[in-house]
């Protein structure tokens, strides 16, 4: 757990409380070394932890430590090394945008209510394996996640030749005046057993696009396996130079978003 001194009371809260719910908790740092440099030994806790905890206020962000304990490679190594971050509104604050691609949970409104929510993702997200998931079963549970979020009209198999994509379906929001907006998107999954995804099968999946050519479509790439750094520069250079919107649900995130639908925890994980 990560926090300012100002926010100790309620560090020691919380610790408190996950604790009774037996969940270990490193938040005091004695272990630290004097005389060696702090911060590098914070990372590395924060590298070889399974979760790590963020208390989210003021006193955080305007502490003169934060730019060096929370630097912007922090975030790509979590990625890669699949560190579940759960931020934690602790006082009400601008949130620098690093941590907007997680789920925060707010304790300033209900704090027993908040609490119990972290206690849910400490003890579901570790049971979200996609290690007994064949191909075909990976790609029927891809089908009821876009269903689980709410993406209509879901047409499995597009394929035109040698050419094809796992699905094509529709989404709709409301743009900034509360009017809809409807978006196509065309959908990949790729499932691995040990491997890590790789830049073939995006020129793959790209070659498609093309081909297919719905020139509204975005793509969206649905993966249990974590992408190489070569993988994500071929992703932006792509969005970039080619103007196509390429989202992609790894490893990592998959789970975050998995462990919000209990529906899906119950048919496929927690049997």
């Amino acid at each position: 757990m990560s926090y300012n001194h100002n926010d100790s009371s309620i560090a020691h809260r919380i610790s408190d409380s996950l604790q009774r719910e037996n969940i270990d908790v490193v938040f005091d740092y004695k272990d630290i070394s004097v005389g060696e440099n702090v911060f590098d030994q914070i990372r590395y806790m924060y590298e070889t932890s399974e979760t790590v905890i963020v208390l989210l206020s003021q006193s955080l962000f305007t502490s003169d430590y934060f730019r060096y304990e929370f630097p912007k490679y922090f975030f790509d190594e979590a990625r890669k090394r699949k560190v579940n971050i759960i931020p934690i509104l602790v006082e009400k604050c601008q949130i620098p945008s690093d941590f907007l691609e997680y789920e925060i949970i707010n304790l300033t409104n209900d704090f027993e209510k908040g609490l119990q929510r972290i206690v849910q993702k400490l003890k579901i997200i570790p049971e979200i394996s996609f290690d007994r998931f064949s191909p075909m079963e990976f790609e029927e549970f891809t089908y009821d996640l876009l269903k689980a979020y709410g993406f209509k009209n879901i047409q499995r198999e597009q394929r035109v030749n040698d050419f094809g994509v796992d699905f094509i379906a529709e989404s709709y929001t409301k743009d900034v005046f509360g009017f809809p907006n409807k978006e196509v998107w065309m959908i990949e999954t790729k499932f691995y057993r040990e491997e890590r995804f790789s830049i073939n099968s995006l020129h793959r999946i790209i070659e498609s696009f093309n081909y297919i050519n719905r020139i509204d479509a975005k793509i969206l790439l649905i993966t249990n396996s974590v992408l190489t750094s070569v993988a994500e520069e071929f992703i932006e250079e792509t969005q970039r130079n080619r103007n196509i919107e390429i989202k992609v649900l790894d490893g990592a995130k998959l789970k975050k978003v998995v462990s919000k639908r209990k529906r899906l925890l119950n048919k496929y994980f927690l049997r």
